[in-house]
């Protein structure tokens, strides 16, 4: 009788080790989404400028991300460099991304430059960046993008337009899940102006 309860025990505790494990590894994500990533490198390439500054650099980079909500990000650059600070850290060129959330039409994004954290998926675009969605066209200078909050921010904007409107803005914040907007101007003294053409 003895042998049975030690056996029993040790059932007990190895399905509680199991139960931990389990939970460390998928559900410690604070918004208990977990991002599986694939990585696709094509025409990876190593330049060295000179002994002290080595820099490895990516040629058309693509990194497809997906989340258990059923949303998938993508992103491509022509070329790609690791920073020396952080290996997780890449400066993109001549980039295009976009967001295909669940149920809703993509949002396609280019920019000239990117700075994109492989861990978090969090991208600041800047330098000619346009936004494409829906019969939305913005064209602005600087575009962050926080995929773990799921988070647009959106500003130095050069043209905002709506099938027949254009809006008049210094920045907007858009929330993907919630579709909260917020449209502000850097001056409170200054209105937001929006043009039917």
């Amino acid at each position: 009788m003895r042998i049975s309860s030690i056996f029993q025990v040790l059932i007990i505790f190895l399905i509680l080790l199991s139960v931990i494990y389990v939970y460390k590894e998928f559900f410690r994500n604070e918004n208990f989404v977990k991002i599986e990533e694939k990585k696709e490198f094509q025409n990876d390439e190593v330049i060295s400028n000179n002994d002290e500054d080595i820099s490895s650099v990516i040629v058309n980079l693509e990194y497809k991300s997906f989340d258990t909500l059923g949303n998938k990000y993508i992103i491509k650059s022509k070329s790609a460099k690791k920073t020396s600070q952080n290996d997780e850290i890449l400066e993109l060129q001549n980039v295009s991304a976009t967001i295909y959330l669940k149920d809703k039409s993509p949002i396609n994004i280019l920019s000239d430059y990117a700075i994109y954290d492989k861990k978090s998926l969090n991208t600041k675009f800047f330098d000619n960046v346009k936004i494409d969605h829906d019969d939305i066209i913005i064209v602005s200078q600087n575009l962050d993008l926080f995929y773990d909050e799921k988070y647009i921010s959106l500003y130095n904007i050069n043209q905002a337009k709506n099938n027949n409107l254009e809006l008049f803005a210094d920045k907007i914040d858009y929330n993907l899940l919630t579709k909260d907007l917020s449209i502000n101007m850097y001056n409170p003294n200054e209105k937001i102006k929006i043009n039917q053409f």
